[in-house]
C-alpha cells in the first residue's frame, strides 16, 4: 500500500509542475492574444490540456486520501 502511496505521490508532483508550467504558457498567450497575435488555436489547445491536467490532479488526490489510513 505504501507502494502505491509514493507512486501516486510522485505522479501529483509531476502533474502539479505540469499545471504550472500550462498556467504560465496559457498566461504568454492571452499576452500574445492581446497583441493580436493569432494564436487562438494554440490557446484553446493549451486551456483543454489544462483543464485534463486538472481532472488528473483531482483524480490522483482523491485516490490518495482514500488510500490515506483513517
Amino acid at each position: 500500500m505504501e507502494r502505491v502511496k509514493s507512486i501516486l505521490q510522485r505522479r501529483l508532483e509531476v502533474v502539479k509542475k505540469r499545471k504550472e508550467l500550462l498556467v504560465l504558457e496559457e498566461a504568454r498567450l492571452v499576452r500574445m492574444a492581446k497583441q493580436k497575435k493569432n494564436v487562438a488555436v494554440k490557446l484553446a489547445k493549451v486551456k483543454s490540456e489544462k483543464l485534463a491536467i486538472m481532472e488528473e490532479e483531482a483524480r490522483l488526490l482523491r485516490a490518495l486520501k482514500q488510500s490515506a489510513p483513517y
